[in-house]
């Protein structure tokens, strides 16, 4: 069975993300810092009338801030909220790469060491122009109580 996945830049590294929960590729709209929400997130914007958060990956991953440029894009995510619905959030990268097709044989589970990614976060790893990416599962990308925080921020 195949499956199509982003692959998304962040600093020197690719990763890739599915592209089922990708909603939509925007570039960076003005962002409205709260205070009281967890570090990676960069600030709230207002996306066609809905307000999401948006996180920077770069920081949730630990490699450093995504240097914000004329360019920088936010990847739109919905993300299950474990009661059947879903909410959006937008995701800073330094740049979206492409769309590849993987086979689900191609794709190995997610190493437990070895990398400074929190193991959390990944989905699985493959290889990809001979360079092994990481599949990030973005649903995870946020502790329960950073999406707590974030959600509480957003109602407000």
């Amino acid at each position: 069975m195949t499956s199509a996945y982003v692959t998304l830049g962040v600093g020197d590294e690719t990763y890739a993300v599915a592209a089922s929960s990708v909603g939509e590729v925007v570039l960076l709209p003005p962002l409205t810092r709260i205070p009281s929400m967890p570090r990676c997130v960069r600030g709230l914007t207002n996306l066609r009338g809905t307000v999401i958060p948006v996180i920077d990956l770069a920081r949730q991953l630990g490699v450093g801030d995504t240097d914000i440029h004329a360019q920088t894009c936010v990847v739109v995510v919905d993300i299950p909220d474990g009661d059947g619905l879903s909410s959006s959030m937008g995701v800073i990268t330094d740049e979206v790469r492409d769309v590849v097709a993987l086979e689900r044989s191609s794709i190995d589970a997610a190493p437990t060491f070895g990398t400074r990614v929190n193991p959390a976060y990944i989905a699985g790893l493959t290889r990809i122009a001979e360079r092994h990416v990481l599949i990030l599962d973005l649903a995870c990308i946020l502790s329960d109580d950073e999406l707590l925080e974030v959600r509480d921020a957003v109602a407000s």
